[in-house]
């Protein structure tokens, strides 16, 4: 399996984001071992202007039909900007909770 880092455009109203969050949440939760990370891409102010998500997929199309059944893509909110493929070199280092 690959990597891949996948990009989107915030495109929606604030209302639409917070109506879809929990199906949003859900299906990336779903994902599980396939969704490495994910987060929002904020401006200076901490505003979400995008979203960032590292997945493993066979290849790029499974990559970007996984990146494009997100709940927050289908009601338009967020925007599909691009797909590629990413290696991981490099992790932070386990912390002992010692």
């Amino acid at each position: 399996m690959a990597h891949f880092l996948v990009e989107y455009s915030d495109i929606g109203s604030t209302e639409a984001r917070e109506n879809h969050r929990g199906e949003h949440i859900a299906y990336r939760k779903g994902l599980g071992d396939t969704m490495w990370l994910a987060g929002p891409i904020l401006d200076d102010a901490g505003i979400a202007v995008g979203s960032l998500v590292i997945l493993e997929a066979d290849d790029r199309a499974a990559a970007e039909q996984l990146a494009t059944r997100d709940p927050y893509v289908t009601a338009g909110v967020l925007q599909l900007s691009s797909v590629r493929g990413y290696r991981i070199a490099v992790t932070k280092p386990s912390q002992s909770l010692s």
